[in-house]
């Protein structure tokens, strides 16, 4: 009998293949993805995009290479979903530009918000405001360093 054939990788691996630095995939990993762009020319182009996006993330480079970014996105039929994340980028460029650009992020904000509202989704039904306040104040993920406790030993 002849040697089974490999097993096609799933799509959330593929997509986990293009999303990832290729210098953190393996090489087994790197051969597989370079097999499946060199079958998929559509995958192939949709990995370029997704390159050159992250490479526009990571230098900063957003105010000068966005638009060309944009226009290659928008000349590409065969991409639908890029596409329309093309589209919806457009509707507010100039907010991307400066995320693209500027070195300012409000990570540190949306993650306390993230946790308030999980203690607010927890507390649902339970009690009223006042014991939700106590939960979000005595929260020690939710302290800053103005307010955490100093340990025993400083």
């Amino acid at each position: 009998a002849p040697d089974p054939a490999p097993a096609v990788p799933k799509t959330r691996q593929i997509t986990r293949w293009l999303l990832t630095r290729p210098d953190h995939l393996q090489a087994g990993e790197q051969a597989q993805l370079q097999a499946i762009r060199a079958r998929c020319p559509h995958i192939d182009a949709l990995a370029a995009h997704v390159t050159a996006f992250a490479e526009m993330m990571t230098a900063r480079t957003g105010s000068r290479d966005l638009e060309a970014w944009l226009a290659a996105v928008e000349a590409n039929d065969g991409q639908p979903g890029l596409r329309s994340f093309a589209a919806g980028i457009r509707h507010d460029q100039q907010a991307v530009i400066n995320g693209l650009t500027l070195p300012y992020s409000s990570g540190k904000v949306e993650g306390t918000v993230n946790k308030i509202k999980l203690l607010k989704r927890q507390m649902y039904g339970r009690s009223g405001f006042a014991l939700l306040r106590k939960r979000v104040i005595l929260h020690p993920a939710l302290q800053g360093p103005q307010n955490s406790r100093q340990s025993p030993l400083s």
